[in-house]
């Protein structure tokens, strides 16, 4: 295997990324098919001289999306001997594995816990195959697989549990393994884009995540409600609502103020109360799952901020922050607002961190170690 076609397909977006084979994967070319099936559907790639190229083109569903790839690679001359997929949900299966018609089953079997993701990847791992090319899996659960007992079981009947194997698998584990790769002591990773999630890690092994048995558990997030009374469910489900629309699609940022853009939301904040308050819950709830996870750790030594969001916007950092102000946590505020790596000050206890995550990176060199 010389060169690997990395693919991360979401709902509404395809991310893609050519590695070329090294003891450091080397991407050699990249990009996003985003907002797919919208008025906004775009095609962004980097080229070879690291130009940037957003072509605004309609994409109707994930097969346009795949074939415009495709063809792309092919004008630039690129070839690629296997396609490697980020996974979120695939249940008891969690090493790096080929694909073949059983692990599509697994994969479709676990589409009601990952709504969001599952169909989709599975959706482009079978529009691929006309390439005839091997297809490679990477679960999103890896990283949190061997997460202490206490964690990772729910206190409901364990023969229910067990029956139907109900445990906490974690997600965004192949960010979380990637950001905190090299942090010793204890750390606490937060992700947050569309989908966000909070781990506890000490030494590179993770204790905890936010996310459970699907990646709708943990903290606020853009069309996802996060953790609420499991009573809210049941009372709703005797009134015939849908629910799986509700919690998935309708709720978090979206269902607090209407937009579930976060930069829709941080440019109505002084202005439309229910984004003021949709903020100000987001950072209670990533503040409040941090707190519990320093207990967990028994002290803090690393806080890393990553993703879409995590990476992109210093107020939040900042606010963020400030409450944990009693750790000894300073940031550097010129650090900060500039997007640095490093944003803790210097008289700092705990140090602070903005790290990129890069799934497709460690998906490629998962793959290269193995093959």
């Amino acid at each position: 295997m010389k060169n690997l076609l990395v693919i991360n397909a979401g709902s509404s977006s395809i991310k893609f990324s050519l590695f070329k084979k090294s003891k450091n994967p080397v991407s050699i070319f990249s990009g996003s098919c985003d907002e797919i099936a919208t008025e906004n559907s775009s095609l962004i790639f980097k080229d070879r001289e690291a130009n940037i190229h957003k072509i605004k083109i309609k994409i109707s569903n994930h097969k346009e999306a795949i074939n415009l790839i495709i063809d792309l690679l092919k004008k630039q001359k690129l070839d690629f001997d296997a396609i490697a997929h980020r996974i979120v949900h695939g249940g008891h299966l969690h090493k790096v594995t080929l694909i073949d018609k059983k692990v599509e089953n697994t994969i479709s079997s676990f589409s009601s816990f990952a709504s969001l993701h599952n169909p989709f990847e599975l959706k482009v791992i079978q529009i691929l195959k006309k390439l005839k090319k091997p297809q490679y899996a990477v679960f999103d659960t890896e990283f949190f697989v061997n997460l202490p007992e206490v964690s990772k079981i729910y206190p409901i009947p364990l023969e229910i549990s067990k029956k139907y194997d109900l445990r906490r698998y974690g997600f965004h584990g192949i960010s979380h393994e990637y950001v905190s790769e090299n942090l010793k002591g204890k750390t606490i990773v937060c992700h947050l884009g569309s989908g966000c999630s909070v781990s506890a890690i000490k030494d590179g092994k993770a204790l905890d995540t936010s996310m459970g048995m699907t990646p709708l558990e943990g903290v606020m997030m853009r069309t996802r409600s996060g953790s609420i009374d499991p009573g809210i469910i049941l009372f709703l489900q005797k009134r015939g609502y849908n629910l799986d629309k509700i919690l998935m699609e309708d709720s978090g940022f979206k269902g607090i103020s209407g937009k579930e853009d976060f930069r829709d939301i941080l440019k109505t904040i002084k202005t439309n109360k229910n984004s003021k308050l949709a903020y100000d819950m987001f950072v209670y709830s990533i503040s409040k799952m941090i707190g519990s996870y320093i207990a967990v750790l028994n002290g803090l030594d690393n806080l890393v901020f990553t993703a879409a969001i995590g990476e992109n916007v210093p107020m939040l950092r900042k606010d963020i922050c400030d409450n944990l102000k009693f750790l000894g946590l300073e940031i550097d505020h010129k650090k900060n607002e500039a997007n640095s790596e490093i944003i803790s000050a210097k008289k700092s206890k705990v140090k602070i961190y903005v790290k990129k995550t890069n799934e497709e990176y460690l998906i490629a060199k998962k793959i290269f170690l193995k093959w």
